[in-house]
C-alpha cells in the first residue's frame, strides 16, 4: 500500500534557509513541498488555496511576522503550523508562549547545515517532527467569552451534561493537557478563585525545558499560586501544583505529592494517565477531574476510571480545542460528565464546590 505523501508549505525569507528546508524534505519520498512563501501574508493565502498537510513556518518576515500569519490560519483555515526559525532559543519563554498562544502545535530550532557534525539528526527531528503534526486534526481557534462579573453562574452557555456525578465533599481539583492545553488551563486558572478551597493538580505535557517559565507565565494571570511541585510537599488549598520537567506527578494519601521518575507511559513524562490514576486511588468520587486539548489518548481510560467512581469528570469540546485527541478520545469512552469550554468548566468548577 502506497504511502500517503505529506504536503508541506515553508513559509521563510531567507533563500539559503529556503534552500536548507526543502534539501531536508527531499531526502524523504514521502514529503511533498507544494510551496515555498517569503511572508505571513503570502503563508496566510497559500493555506487558504492549497490546504497543505502542514506549515513550516519562520517568525520574522517582512509585511507579516510568523505569529500573526498562524493567528489568522488558524482562525480562518486551521492547519497544523510548526514553527521553525534560527532566532528560537528554549530560554526565550515569552517567545515560546506567545507562539503556542497563536495556536502553533510547537515549536523547533531551524536545522543545521550540511557541514554541521549534528546536521543528520537535526533533520530528521525536523521531517520526524512535520510527519507527527500532519496526522494531527486542528480545530479553527475561535476567540472565546470570558466570564466576568456580569456573567452569569447559572446560565453556562457551551455545556453539554452526560451525568450527574455529585459527591458531597470534593477534595481536589486534577487537571491534564497537551497540544493546545496552556491557554485553555491559563483562561480556567485565571478564572477560580483565590480563595478556591481545595488543591489543584496539573500535569501539562511540555517541553521539560519550559516547566519553571510554564509556571511564571501561569502565574500571570492567574488568581491561585501556581508552583513546581517539590516531592513529598504537602499540598495546599488553593494553590496548584505542576510537576518539574520530565517527571511524573501523582498524590498519596496522606495529601502530598510525589514526583518520580518512573518509566514513561506512552513515550509521556509526566503523564495524565499517572496522576488520575493516583486520583482514582487516594480520593475516589471526592474528586474533580478535567481533560484539555492535546494529541493522542493520555488521561482517557483513566478520566472513564474516576467517572465510574463518582467523580465529576470534564472534558474540553470540540470547537475551542485546538487538538481534540485526549477530551475526544475520553468523550468517545463516555467518561466526561461535562463537555464543555474551558470558560464553562471553570464556571461548573465554582458552581459545584460552592454546592
Amino acid at each position: 500500500m502506497n504511502k500517503k505523501i505529506i504536503n508541506v508549505l515553508i513559509v521563510e525569507d531567507s533563500l539559503t534557509a529556503q534552500s536548507l528546508l526543502k534539501g531536508i524534505i527531499a531526502e524523504d519520498p514521502s514529503f511533498n513541498v507544494v510551496k515555498i512563501v517569503t511572508n505571513g501574508k503570502q503563508a496566510v493565502e497559500s493555506v487558504a488555496k492549497l490546504r497543505p498537510d502542514v506549515v513550516s513556518m519562520d517568525i520574522n518576515m517582512p509585511e507579516m511576522d510568523g505569529l500573526e500569519a498562524t493567528r489568522q490560519i488558524m482562525y480562518n483555515t486551521p492547519v497544523p503550523i510548526v514553527i521553525v526559525s534560527s532566532q528560537y532559543e528554549p530560554s526565550d519563554l515569552a517567545l515560546s508562549f506567545s507562539i503556542l498562544k497563536a495556536g502553533a502545535l510547537t515549536i523547533l530550532p531551524r536545522p543545521f547545515g550540511p557541514m554541521h557534525p549534528d546536521y543528520r539528526q537535526s533533520a530528521r527531528s525536523y521531517r520526524n517532527t512535520l510527519r507527527m503534526m500532519a496526522g494531527i486534526k486542528v480545530t479553527a481557534q475561535r476567540k472565546s467569552q470570558s466570564l466576568s462579573p456580569s456573567n452569569s453562574w447559572e446560565k453556562p452557555v457551551n455545556i453539554v451534561k452526560v451525568c450527574d456525578n455529585s459527591p458531597e465533599q470534593y477534595k481536589i481539583l486534577a487537571i491534564g493537557a497537551s497540544a493546545g492545553g496552556p491557554l485553555a488551563l491559563q483562561t480556567i486558572l485565571s478564572l477560580i478563585p483565590a480563595n478556591f478551597p481545595i488543591p489543584i493538580v496539573i500535569v501539562q505535557h511540555i517541553d521539560p525545558n519550559f516547566a519553571s517559565g510554564f509556571c511564571d507565565w501561569l502565574n500571570e494571570t492567574s488568581t491561585v499560586q501556581v508552583q513546581i511541585a517539590s516531592n513529598r510537599e504537602k499540598m495546599v488549598a488553593g494553590h496548584a501544583y505542576l510537576p518539574p520537567g520530565d517527571s511524573h506527578l501523582s498524590v498519596a494519601g496522606d495529601g502530598f505529592v510525589n514526583i518520580g521518575k518512573e518509566v514513561p507511559e506512552r513515550n509521556l513524562r509526566p503523564s495524565v494517565g499517572f496522576l488520575f490514576r493516583s486520583i482514582a486511588t487516594v480520593y475516589g468520587k471526592n474528586a474533580i477531574a478535567v481533560l484539555l486539548s492535546g494529541m493522542g489518548t493520555d488521561g482517557a481510560i483513566e478520566l472513564k476510571q474516576l467517572k465510574d467512581l463518582g467523580s465529576l469528570t470534564m472534558a474540553q469540546n470540540e470547537l475551542s480545542s485546538l487538538v481534540h485527541g485526549m477530551p475526544g478520545e475520553a468523550i468517545r469512552l463516555g467518561a466526561a460528565c461535562i463537555i464543555a469550554t474551558p470558560e464553562d468548566i471553570a464556571r461548573e468548577i465554582i458552581k459545584n464546590i460552592k454546592n
